[in-house]
């Protein structure tokens, strides 16, 4: 009897999981950070933090450390850090490795509004070293892909300089959007890393001169993949654009602003025939140029480019919009996200401060970093020189 690998039936095992938690679309799920112990990170130092269910304040001068906590926590949540694709940036100074090791805890409230008796918990760990590269683990079984282990801990995050989201290429566009809706539906996340494998192996057919035979049988796969991807997209965007309009308007009442999603290969279109009629052009360019990886969004600020003719203020409360409906469409989903938040009322008026916490207010768990701590209550950390205390 021939046996099959561990790591093929591990990933099996994952997908299941993560199946059968798309389907409690009728429960609320709630995950909340408890413990993260910190090794060889950035500047922080070796250390062990307990964190409030509700709220957590990160204060202290610039350069401390704050956003590299905020960061070490978003690598532990979704295996890679939000500001860099450079695993080994991460790294201390001398450090050989970093180890960023989570315990989390959620508990599943039914629409009737009772508690699920057996509240699930978590521990999670992400490593790296520049020999061994990155290696994820999930209550002690190493996950083989970042797509597999990705989202067990939802997050939102929010940045100062949010406003690329508006401002930036539209590659920034496109990751917004694809991580929004791999936290309403971690399928989604293997849809898309199937969608890009296929992807990337027509792009190096093409490189090569491929004949048009070897081609067609990878159009055929990604024809059918890409058809998927739109297809989630296209569902996500229904439930998110109410929800951005909505949060527009809290933010900018004077100004209409429209949301517009534009897919470069549009609905009814037969992509396996646009794939064949521009081998010819893609063979010399050595890539493929249509399909769902160069979909965009663009946004209208009273009928104009929200891009060309918005203010930077515009453009900042805009971009803090379409991250506020990110979250409020995940809550919509079932899926309560933990919020990281690094000063990003930072440059808004009190007015505007407000409105942004009372809106988070009891949706899930915060953690914000800031050079002093607002007006919210929560637990308290100071942060100096990469050393972090609870006070």
């Amino acid at each position: 009897m021939i046996q099959r690998p561990k790591e093929e039936l591990l990933e099996e095992e994952l997908l299941e999981e993560v199946l059968r938690e798309e389907v409690l679309r009728e429960e609320v799920l709630r995950v909340w950070l408890s413990e993260v112990s910190i090794s060889g990170f950035r500047n922080l130092a070796s250390q062990t933090l307990g964190f409030d269910p509700k709220a957590n304040l990160i204060f202290g001068p610039n350069g401390s450390g704050k956003t590299n906590l905020l960061e070490s926590i978003a690598v532990l949540a979704a295996g890679r850090s939000f500001r860099t694709f450079q695993d080994d940036q991460l790294l201390a100074f001398d450090a050989p490795h970093f180890q960023v090791v989570g315990r989390a805890q959620s508990g599943v409230r039914l629409q009737s509004g009772e508690s699920s008796p057996k509240p699930r918990k978590y521990l999670a760990r992400v490593y790296f070293s520049p020999a061994e590269r990155k290696h994820y683990f999930l209550d002690k079984h190493e996950v083989p892909k970042r797509s597999l282990y990705a989202g067990w801990l939802p997050i939102t995050v929010f940045l100062l300089d949010d406003r690329r989201l508006v401002a930036g290429p539209p590659a920034q566009r496109r990751a917004f959007a694809d991580d929004a809706v791999g936290k309403v539906s971690r399928t989604y996340r293997f849809v898309l890393s199937e969608f890009r494998r296929v992807l990337a192996q027509r792009n190096a057919l093409l490189r090569r001169r491929g004949k048009d035979d070897e081609l067609a049988v990878w159009e055929k796969r990604l024809a059918e993949q890409a058809k998927e991807v739109s297809q989630r997209r296209n569902a996500y965007w229904k439930d998110f654009a109410p929800n951005f309009e909505r949060m527009s308007r809290r933010f900018l009442p004077a100004d209409e602003i429209a949301l517009q999603y534009h897919p470069n290969v549009r609905e009814g279109d037969d992509y396996r025939d646009i794939l064949a009629c521009s081998r010819q052009t893609e063979r010399r360019m050595g890539f493929t140029c249509r399909g769902p990886h160069r979909d965009d969004f663009r946004i209208l600020l009273n009928s104009r480019s929200l891009r060309a003719f918005g203010s930077y203020g515009q453009q900042r409360l805009v971009a803090l919009a379409l991250s506020l409906a990110e979250a409020e469409t995940a809550l919509a989903a079932g899926r309560k996200p933990v919020y990281l938040m690094d000063d990003v009322a930072a440059e808004l008026d009190d007015a505007n401060a407000r409105q942004l916490f009372n809106l988070i207010g009891s949706k899930g768990q915060l953690f914000y970093a800031s050079a002093r701590p607002p007006a919210v209550e929560g637990r308290r950390f100071h942060v100096r020189q990469g050393k972090i205390r609870q006070v």
